[in-house]
């Protein structure tokens, strides 16, 4: 029986309730996550908007513990970010001036969570402070707006240092920033990193003492070498050995709530997904992408292990087959660059083909496409939906899942979480899951973001992430226009099916809902 078969005889799945406490309120954090489990039947409950982290507040730790303990009875498991639960969020983790004292007893807070509900597992994703190579406030303390390229290589230098591979020229140039940046500086940014590692010693330390089921560490905005390597390296030493499969840790942030709540899922339903990777040719698996500092082989085996699936060898058995659309050359640049053409070459004209090969056989077929960082390929996306077509529509609408967007990883846990949520989704919205992501990731992040920027906020000379509210509702209509004319010749009309919001006063992310 083949899978699509599988599918026609399979029933409603009970509605298991798993509650979920995001990053922050940003679409990918939490709206499209939660829409994606409830789309296949799952009761996903959440905290009030008001308790979480936006662009213009930070969350409130000790109220969403407050709803998290009222909420706990019958749940099948609980899905928590720690940076919400000790911080307030993604953002406030980078830039709070909390001291130690609060961290350790918000921490102990949360970990005292299972004594009052033993048998609610508890699933907890965290970020390992980040090392941008170009950011500045409000994302970061706002010394990033002046000295931030410079903290990144200062942070690679003293990476390379603790590994023993600084070169003598290197030396100078380490010896150099450290005097271009003030030492206070340097200590706050070490001070802050140093909190942030005593708090994920703490989490860990909870999976011994049986407080926490499993702890999913997210390297975000990482490189080879950066202080998010360095402190991840420090972290990671003797930890993963201790506790072993109830730790996982990979490049990525914002992907972390979709992947735990696939485990927090197959964990209820006793199931593990089978998951077989294939690749586009070039250099393919050992692509290190950008943002990131490990190949993409490594990230999508912990990727599938965190999301309590196993990675398949061979395509036969699979429940999820996912094709990872890398770059040949094994370096993403920017999806907004005039490198994303709309010419698919002969490698990538092989990868869709084995593609549709896949679809055609009956198999659940997800793509991933990393090609490029933040935005999806232009020339795969209009393969999809001009390179093959039968009775069911365009390919890309025989998809089980497809994600580009952001970074590599994020685009990875995306296309396999809701890949491994196929079999429980209507057709309907199936197509209208994939919809969206077309939507976000390939016209919008692609194509359309920077058109906005170039067109309207840059001229303008707005300050993109502080977009004023009318300034936003001026950006959103251009963005409306937009979307009309890059996507519909592509996805047609359904384009006019959904609106478009800055939901955080900026540029960078977009909210794709239907109307």
């Amino acid at each position: 029986m083949t899978f699509l078969a599988f599918l026609a005889g399979c029933g409603p799945a009970a509605a298991e309730k798993l509650l979920f406490v995001p990053l922050d309120n940003r679409p990918v954090s939490l709206e499209y996550t939660v829409d994606s489990f409830r789309k296949a039947g799952v009761t996903v409950e959440t905290p009030p908007l008001a308790l979480l982290s936006s662009d213009r507040q930070n969350g409130n730790p000790d109220k969403l513990l407050q709803w998290l303990d009222a909420h706990a009875k019958g749940a099948d498991g609980a899905v928590v970010s720690t940076d919400s639960l000790i911080y307030g969020g993604l953002v406030p983790s980078r830039t709070h001036e909390l001291p130690e004292s609060t961290l350790e007893a918000r921490t102990k807070a949360l970990l005292a969570f299972k004594t009052k509900h033993p048998g609610v597992p508890l699933y907890g994703f965290a970020t390992i402070m980040r090392s941008p190579k170009w950011s500045s406030a409000p994302a970061e303390p706002a010394y990033y707006g002046q000295y931030g390229p410079k903290l990144f290589q200062w942070g690679a230098l003293r990476d390379r240092d603790r590994l023993g591979l600084l070169k003598k020229k290197e030396k100078k140039e380490l010896q150099q920033l450290e005097a271009e940046i003030p030492a206070d500086i340097r200590k706050d940014l070490l001070d802050r990193r140093w909190k942030n590692l005593t708090v994920l010693r703490n989490l860990a330390d909870g999976l011994g003492q049986g407080s926490l089921d499993y702890l999913l560490l997210g390297r975000d905005d990482s490189a080879p070498y950066s202080e998010a390597h360095r402190d991840a390296a420090v972290l990671l030493e003797g930890v993963d050995k201790a506790y072993g499969y109830k730790l996982r840790s990979f490049s990525g942030a914002d992907e972390l709530g979709m992947t735990l709540l696939n485990r927090a899922l197959n964990k209820a339903r006793g199931t593990t997904p089978l998951v077989y990777a294939y690749y586009n040719e070039g250099k393919g698996s050992d692509t290190v992408a950008s943002y990131e500092d490990s190949p993409i082989r490594t990230s999508y085996r912990q990727h599938v292990l965190a999301a309590g699936g196993y990675p398949a060898q061979f395509d036969k058995r699979a429940d999820l087959v996912l094709g990872i659309y890398t770059p040949f050359t094994g370096v993403t640049v920017g999806a907004d660059t005039a490198a994303n053409t709309d010419a698919l070459d002969e490698p990538g004209q092989r990868f869709l083909n084995r593609t549709r090969d896949y679809v055609l056989q009956g198999a659940n077929t997800g793509v991933a496409d990393i090609a490029f960082g933040n935005g999806g390929s232009n020339a795969l996306v209009k393969g999809l939906f001009t390179g093959y077509q039968d009775e069911r529509g365009p390919l890309g609408y025989q998809l089980g899942s497809y994600a580009g967007w952001n970074t590599a990883s994020n685009s990875l846990g995306y296309a396999l979480g809701q890949g491994l949520l196929r079999p429980y989704l209507s057709d309907a919205d199936r197509k209208d899951l994939l919809t969206v992501r077309y939507l976000d990731d390939w016209a919008y992040q692609s194509n359309v973001r920077q058109e906005v920027r170039q067109e309207l906020v840059w001229p303008q000379k707005w300050t993109d992430g502080k977009l004023t509210d009318d300034q936003t509702e001026q950006a959103e209509q251009l963005v409306k226009e937009k979307m009309k004319t890059t996507a519909e010749p592509v996805l047609g009309k359904k384009v006019e099916q959904y609106e478009y919001k800055l939901p955080w006063h900026r540029t960078f992310e977009v909210d794709v809902k239907r109307k």
